[in-house]
């Protein structure tokens, strides 16, 4: 593997999103894209000026403090999830969902998941179940999410090992020269040849769909190598 997949590398940066949560039951975090750009991104954590369970040490929970249990939770805790702070962010800055995917640690809960559908979210992948107390209560909505006909997808996806080392590399390391830099003074003769047989092989290599944008890239190429390679006759 020489680069995660498009599944791997969103649900890659929603968990690195996570990381800014401030709540010390779960850290989650999310990411909303369409077409493989990010529109907006939200963790889970206290409201805007509100006190975080971070900081009063790493075992406080507002909720649990006041003994509220788990099917009480919506009722007393102060934190804002990281799917709806990521409808937020894109509400706050005029940024449409209709249409987009969802990327999220977690499996949305029922409450969510209804303001999903109605920011226009279409699909929705997450690495971790739900998993409460009620399973009963997680099955029920579960099936909800998976046959609403306004979810195209609602799966559970993960990340493969390969990925994560990729990524540990890279966060161990730094952006420091892995080939070494090249002079003027080191620059012989052009292998045309070489530069033609790799893009014919790149204009070969796409789908069909995107066989446009193959030779869109071959015709930058021939125009930037000089007329003696012979780049610019006619297939």
């Amino acid at each position: 593997m020489n680069r995660p997949s498009w599944h791997e590398y969103f649900m890659l940066l929603a968990k690195l999103v996570s990381v800014r949560s401030t709540c010390n039951s779960r850290k989650i975090g999310a990411v909303i894209v369409r077409n493989n750009r990010i529109l907006a991104t939200g963790y889970n954590g206290a409201v805007h000026g509100a006190p975080h369970c971070t900081d009063r040490g790493p075992d406080f929970c507002l909720r649990r403090s006041i003994g509220a249990h788990d099917a009480e939770k919506y009722n007393y805790c102060i934190s804002s999830h990281a799917e709806v702070n990521a409808v937020d962010q894109a509400a706050r800055f005029g940024i449409p969902l209709e249409g987009a995917v969802l990327y999220c640690t977690l499996e949305p809960c029922n409450w969510c998941f209804k303001q999903l559908i109605q920011a226009g979210i279409k699909e929705i992948y997450y690495e971790e179940a739900y998993d409460s107390k009620n399973k009963d209560f997680d099955l029920y909505w579960r099936k909800i999410m998976e046959s609403h006909d306004g979810i195209k997808v609602f799966r559970q996806v993960s990340i493969s090992r390969e990925a994560l080392d990729l990524v540990f590399d890279e966060l161990q390391g730094t952006s420091a020269r892995k080939l070494a830099a090249t002079s003027p003074d080191e620059a012989g003769e052009l292998a045309v040849t070489t530069i033609k047989e790799i893009v014919q092989a790149g204009v070969k290599k796409v789908g069909r769909g995107d066989t446009r944008i193959g030779k869109t890239t071959r015709r930058i190429h021939m125009r930037k190598l000089p007329k003696e390679s012979g780049l610019r006759k006619k297939a």
